[in-house]
C-alpha cells in the first residue's frame, strides 16, 4: 500500500511538472501579441474635394463611353482650400483633356484604373501651386467608375 502511494505522488508531481513546463515553453515559443504585426498604423485620410461626374466618349474606333465621378485627397485643408476655390475649373478641364486620350483598352483593368488615377494626379500637381513645398494632391480617389 505504501508503494502504491508513494507511486502515485511520484506520478502527480511529474504530471505537474511537465505539465507546468508546457505551459511555460508554448508561452516562451509563441509570438507575442503586441509585436505579431496585427496592429499596423494607418495614415488618416486628408481633407475630400469633390470634383464632379465626368462623362465623355474615349479615343479609338469603338463607342464607348465612360462616366465616372473624382474627389481628389489633400494634403491639408490650406491645400483643400486652394484646390476647392480657385483651381477647380483648371482642374475639371484637366481631367477632361487625359480623359478624350484613353481608348477602351486602357481602362478595362484595375491596373489601367489606377495608372489613370496617377495620370489625373501628375498633371492636376502640375497646375497647382506647392503647399509647404509639396503637392496639394496626395490622391485621386473615384467615387463612380462606369465603362461602357
Amino acid at each position: 500500500m505504501k508503494r502504491i502511494l508513494i507511486f502515485a505522488v511520484v506520478g502527480l508531481v511529474m504530471f505537474a511538472v511537465g505539465f507546468g513546463g508546457g505551459l511555460f515553453m508554448g508561452r516562451a515559443m509563441a509570438p507575442d501579441s503586441s509585436s505579431s504585426g496585427r496592429t499596423k498604423s494607418v495614415e488618416a485620410p486628408g481633407p475630400l474635394v469633390a470634383v464632379g461626374e465626368f462623362t465623355s466618349n474615349l479615343a479609338g474606333s469603338g463607342k464607348h463611353v465612360i462616366s465616372f465621378t473624382v474627389s481628389l485627397e489633400t494634403l491639408n485643408p490650406k491645400a483643400a482650400d486652394i484646390v476647392g476655390n480657385v483651381w477647380l475649373p483648371r482642374i475639371k478641364n484637366e481631367i477632361l483633356l487625359i480623359v478624350k486620350d484613353k481608348v477602351y483598352e486602357d481602362l478595362t483593368s484595375a491596373e489601367g484604373t489606377l495608372q489613370f488615377a496617377e495620370e489625373i494626379k501628375r498633371a492636376v500637381n502640375s497646375q497647382l501651386p506647392e503647399v509647404n513645398g509639396e503637392a496639394p494632391v496626395v490622391r485621386v480617389l473615384f467615387e463612380a467608375f462606369v465603362l461602357q
